[in-house]
């Protein structure tokens, strides 16, 4: 009885330094990746709008964010230049690529986006609320993207 009682221990001791050791590789990895993604995003792009639709890709709340009666500092972002997919902007249409869950966004809400912060800012239609955030590259939701883009790039 007592031998079991100490497997169980041992076992529970190394799931436990396992876990650990996983969540801090965990968390060097995400720091790495920050480092590797910072330059790509300091672009100094700038937008603000308000949403004029959404497409949900239904894969964990990831969608196309479309932006109307937007100004922005640069006229076109190619994402597909550089396959970098935080945002799109092209003939006077801007699109969002994010986890739109996290924003709650609708159809109405104001968006700003400033591409050197990685800041998105959504301030909803009745003004009572504001959701901030981080952009972040979707490259695995690439596929969705050129199937669901009103921008068609080149």
């Amino acid at each position: 009885m007592k031998k079991d009682i100490i497997k169980i221990a041992v076992l529970f001791s190394a799931a436990i330094v396992g876990w650990i050791f996983w969540v801090k590789q965990s968390i060097k990895d995400a720091e790495i990746q920050d480092k590797y993604e910072q330059p790509f995003f300091h672009n100094n792009i700038l937008i603000n709008g308000r949403v004029g639709g959404v497409s949900d890709s239904g894969n964990h709340c990831f969608g196309i964010i479309y932006l109307k009666d937007f100004v922005s500092n640069v006229k076109e972002f190619n994402p597909y230049k550089k396959d970098i997919f935080p945002y799109a902007i092209k003939n006077n249409e801007a699109e969002i690529y994010s986890w739109m869950c996290l924003y709650d966004v609708e159809e109405g809400d104001s968006i700003i986006v400033n591409s050197n912060d990685r800041s998105i800012l959504v301030i909803k239609k009745d003004l009572r609320e504001k959701k901030e955030g981080d952009l972040k590259f979707v490259n695995d939701e690439k596929d969705y993207i050129q199937q669901n883009s009103k921008l068609k790039f080149q």
